[in-house]
């Protein structure tokens, strides 16, 4: 049998990253920060984060969002996956939030269902509906998840 060895002439395939603008990369490193602040606290359950959420204008997105970071594991069924603020890939899991958080920004309620019937357990499906309407600052009536 001949081993295989590799050639030198063949360069590495390198993966192909997603086009993102200046406010998806803005939001994606903010994600990243979240989330790194995050795993210094405890989780919390799905129903508890919306709970104890109070809608302050000036904070709310914010605080939807670290709820959302907080309690998507249980949504996932497993910790979901974030990278370094400014790395060059994104995790799968990363890619799903950002396309979701979008979707609800645009008001596209087909891709925001179709993302979360996905991915979340069915039982949290309202509740994570609920953190990504908030996260994106969707309230007053402007469309309802």
């Amino acid at each position: 049998m001949i081993p295989l060895r590799a050639r030198a002439d063949i360069p590495p395939i390198e993966r192909p990253q997603p086009f993102r603008n200046s406010d998806q990369t803005h939001r994606l490193n903010r994600l990243r920060l979240s989330a790194m602040r995050c795993r210094a606290r405890a989780r919390v359950d799905v129903s508890e984060a919306c709970d104890l959420l109070c809608v302050d204008e000036a904070q709310s997105e914010l605080r939807f969002e670290e709820a959302l970071l907080r309690s998507l594991h249980q949504g996932l069924g497993r910790k979901p996956r974030f990278y370094a603020v400014g790395a060059g890939e994104e995790s799968f899991d990363e890619r799903w939030l950002l396309q979701v958080l979008d979707a609800a920004e645009r008001g596209d309620m087909a891709s925001v269902e179709f993302l979360i019937r996905s991915r979340i357990d069915k039982i949290m499906q309202r509740s994570i509906r609920f953190l990504i309407r908030g996260a994106v600052g969707r309230f007053g009536g402007r469309f309802t998840l």
